[in-house]
């Protein structure tokens, strides 16, 4: 079974991410996508006990990364758990990869990162007492940004345009 994150569909084809990058430019940052992209298998396509160990692993590296608490009861960390699921899975993030949805966070720790315009990314500071939907989906916002680019860039490429 392929990855769909490793899979760039336009005009009605499906183009290997691995195949189109050999020969383009590509910045530190969209490198670190690509990387990143093509490790494990997107949310949508894991089967319940790989998603629900996926979402362990994003709560525990978010609270790692930017310092947060974790839930302090099982009972709410179950809770929390699936509505992380819900979110990725039911809010247009289903075919990211577990090292994406954590590039994306490790992104925003960087902070100084710039839109392709040059206006500097807000970086999101974590609000909330443990790992939350909300603080997730405005980092997952951000990314979105930088990987719908690089999508346009590849596909600028198959339309024959030079980068």
């Amino acid at each position: 079974m392929e990855n769909l994150a490793e899979i760039l569909r336009h005009k009605g084809k499906s183009y290997l991410l691995k195949d189109l990058v050999a020969t383009l430019n590509v910045t530190k940052v969209e490198l670190k996508i690509i990387e990143s992209r093509l490790i494990g298998f997107s949310f949508c396509q894991l089967d319940e006990s790989d998603l629900k160990i996926s979402v362990d692993q994003i709560m525990l590296r978010v609270a790692s990364i930017c310092g947060c608490a974790l839930p302090n009861t099982e009972f709410f960390a179950r809770f929390i758990a699936e509505e992380i699921a819900t979110f990725i899975l039911d809010f247009g993030y289903e075919e990211l990869t577990l090292e994406e949805l954590l590039l994306a966070f490790r992104f925003n720790a960087k902070g100084g990162m710039k839109y392709p315009s040059g206006t500097e990314v807000d970086q999101v500071p974590f609000f909330g007492n443990c790992v939350n939907v909300d603080y997730i989906a405005k980092v997952l916002s951000n990314y979105m940004v930088f990987r719908k680019v690089l999508d346009r860039k590849l596909q600028n490429k198959i339309d024959g345009y030079e980068l």
